[in-house]
């Protein structure tokens, strides 16, 4: 009993070390902050840029030490890979537009949102994109490298891929006008993304996904991103009630996010399955 309850458990006590180890890496990104050995960033925009790449180069440190740890694992073992490594990311970019203005497309159909003509600096629009690259492989590091691992490599994948949704929902709980429906369709967000890592077996396609599914909703169609005000080309101004329009939070406060979702997931499980053996098969001795 002792022995599978330290089986279960491990996976978990893994990911407390994962953690840790991320606050150890910030460590020296917080004091270069706190005692202003740098000049302080010209813009907001700039700064948050710097802290997006600090966290990145944090998240990439606490891997390294763990595979130093752990030397069984390396980036490839937890879905880190070159192999079409581009092509990946700009099919995932694909989709995350596609999702995006077919999301917008329902909304503006059904009444649900307005769009108004903005001007946008090319020089702030490139900013953004670097921006939303940058938070794209900060969160995909974070989630869908090895926390995505350590969970299918002992419990069923379907557990593994809710949990991981479930805490990528979880981390956005802080953002503003945060509702219960934002914290489904975020949840449902993370899946797909878990969903294509494994099937995958690389984190290129999420990549794309994640930054063009924030690009396009902030930047392009001016809607709110998680609840945070974004400038954009177009300014989404949603109509009516929150859950159908999205409200203040964007995109991911609409029902129609929900559904669109939830679609896409049960067509990708149908027709791909879950992911392959060779990283979704070291789960055997208990559940098969």
């Amino acid at each position: 009993m002792q022995d599978k309850t330290a089986y279960y458990f491990a996976p978990i006590a893994k990911l407390v070390l994962f953690v840790l180890l991320c606050f150890v890496c910030m460590v020296p990104f917080s004091l270069i902050g706190n005692f202003s050995f740098l000049p302080l960033a010209p813009s907001k925009l700039l700064a948050d840029i710097s802290n997006e790449l600090a966290l990145i180069l944090a998240i990439l440190g606490a891997l390294m030490m763990l595979f130093r740890l752990l030397p069984n694992l390396d980036f490839y073992a937890v879905f880190v890979r070159k192999e079409h490594l581009l092509k990946g990311f700009l099919k995932g970019t694909g989709l995350g537009v596609v999702f995006m203005l077919v999301s917008a497309a329902v909304l503006y159909i059904g009444g649900y949102v307005e769009f108004s003509i903005k001007s946008m600096a090319i020089s702030s629009v490139l900013l953004y994109l670097v921006f939303f690259l940058l938070i794209s492989i900060f969160e995909e590091l974070l989630f869908r490298t090895y926390p995505l691992f350590v969970f299918t490599e002992r419990y069923p994948v379907w557990l593994a891929i809710l949990v991981n949704g479930l805490l990528f929902g979880l981390a956005h709980i802080g953002n503003d006008d945060f509702t219960t429906l934002a914290m489904a369709n975020i949840t449902l967000a993370g899946i797909l993304f878990c969903v294509y890592t494994l099937q995958k077996q690389n984190i290129a396609w999420v990549l794309g996904l994640h930054f063009s599914w924030n690009f396009t909703q902030g930047i392009i169609l001016g809607y709110n991103v998680s609840g945070n005000e974004m400038p954009g080309v177009l300014k989404a101004i949603p109509i009516g009630e929150n859950y159908l329009s999205g409200g203040k939070f964007g995109v991911e406060g609409s029902v129609v996010c929900t559904v669109l979702l939830v679609i896409w997931i049960i067509w990708r499980i149908y027709k791909f399955g879950l992911g392959n053996d060779e990283v979704v098969g070291f789960n055997a001795e208990g559940n098969n």
